[in-house]
């Protein structure tokens, strides 16, 4: 009989060690020794199976068997311990809605990340980039990490037209709600984390009040005006899908802003060829995200009933880690996959992955990181990283803790240009 969490017979036994050293800077080789062994493997350490070629992580994330929320797998709820303040807008996030409810909240707040909707936000996020860029100006160095950390939460505080003097509540709820996606938190560390959250969410309960009487053109007016077609959603379902954009966008969003910095200057020619051609930033960026993801330990499906995937069979229960960075890098699916091509036609993309789950902020986040990169390589004549990046320890991110870049401004008259 099979038994959730548990190798199924015949299913090779993983022992990747994303915490080892050297592992953040350079996974490939691991990750390549892993797609090319077996196409299912069982990972003890995080008692889930685990897939890493691209068709086998793309069908994963199409599965309608594999849900993004454990109790729908029979398994208990992660937050059944918060605080009542904040538990139903937990609850009610995108990770854990049943299908229907997932397709009618993002059917709501779609008509904000399109990318034409997206792309009328440009001048916001060009000033909240500039004002982000301000602290280091004249320093002759830049930290990356720290800068590109300025960004994200600033643009969704923006989106959803937070007053000036409520930043900080919510910036400390942002950062909150960021920290939780950490599985390593003891119940008492995710108390402690989740503090700030009851504060946040009372504050976006009075904006979305007060948008009900007056509505702008901010997200939370976007889906109050969803009442109007029908796709009406609870105070919670709200609550839950703000909760959702800051933990699924922020970070993610950091970390494609300062891998898109590093790529092109490790590799000098790189950034020589985007600043002589500007409109490849796009697709160069586009290109990172494939060539070297800052992800690592993959996206997290859960069987809603027993499946069988490349040949194993897993019980309702189970748990399975998608490795994406792994089939990012995968031969049979990607020509001359191993080389950085930043005109690559990228005819599927999994960076942002898949199916009914495609991230909902995809367009934000190349808008982001095109404005963050672009204005860095236009305002300079030269960058180059000082000494060795360093990471954090994350266990889902490769998260770079410090980037230092050593930058000569342009002339008066380049930045113009």
């Amino acid at each position: 009989m099979m038994t959730p969490n548990q190798a199924a017979k015949g299913c090779p036994v993983l022992h990747l060690k994303p915490d080892a050293p050297g592992f953040d800077a350079d996974p490939y080789p691991a990750y390549t020794e892993l797609r090319e062994a077996a196409p299912v493997y069982f990972w003890p350490d995080a008692k889930s199976y685990v897939v890493s070629r691209f068709d086998d992580v793309a069908a994963v994330l199409r599965d309608p068997r594999l849900a993004t929320d454990p109790v729908a797998a029979g398994l208990p709820a992660p937050d059944a311990a918060l605080p009542e303040a904040i538990r139903g807008p937990f609850q009610r996030s995108l990770f854990r809605l049943a299908p229907r409810d997932h397709a009618r909240v993002r059917r709501a707040v779609s008509p904000a990340f399109t990318p034409r909707a997206c792309d009328r936000l440009r001048p916001t996020i060009q000033r909240i980039v500039d004002e982000a860029l301000a602290p280091f100006e004249g320093k002759g160095e830049i930290e990356i990490a720290e800068f590109a950390d300025l960004i994200p939460l600033r643009v969704i505080s923006a989106m959803l037209d937070i007053p000036g003097e409520h930043e900080k509540t919510f910036r400390d709820f942002g950062e909150a709600l960021i920290k939780t996606v950490d599985p390593r938190l003891t119940p008492e560390a995710y108390a402690a984390v989740v503090a700030p959250v009851p504060a946040g969410m009372a504050l976006l309960r009075e904006l979305i009040a007060e948008r009900r009487s007056r509505l702008g053109d901010d997200l939370l007016s976007t889906l109050l005006r969803a009442e109007a077609e029908g796709d009406r959603l609870s105070e919670d379902e709200m609550l839950g899908l703000v909760a959702a954009i800051i933990a699924a966008g922020s970070e993610t969003t950091v970390h494609f802003i300062c891998f898109g910095v590093m790529s092109l200057l490790c590799v000098p020619e790189r950034a020589a060829a985007v600043r002589a051609e500007p409109a490849l930033l796009r697709s160069a960026m586009e290109e990172l995200l494939r060539f070297d993801n800052f992800g690592k330990g993959g996206i997290v499906r859960y069987c809603t009933e027993d499946v069988e995937i490349g040949g194993v069979s897993m019980a309702r229960g189970s748990t399975i880690v998608a490795i994406l960075p792994a089939a990012l890098r995968d031969p049979r699916a990607i020509p001359d996959a191993d080389r950085y091509d930043p005109r690559r036609q990228h005819d599927e993309v999994l960076s942002f992955g898949l199916g009914p789950h495609y991230c909902l902020g995809a367009s934000l986040a190349r808008l982001e990181g095109e404005i963050a990169v672009g204005t860095l390589l236009r305002r300079t004549a030269d960058m180059r990283v000082i000494g060795a990046p360093t990471y954090a320890g994350h266990p889902t991110l490769r998260k770079l803790s410090s980037l230092r870049v050593a930058v000569t401004p342009a002339a008066p008259s380049e930045v113009a240009r």
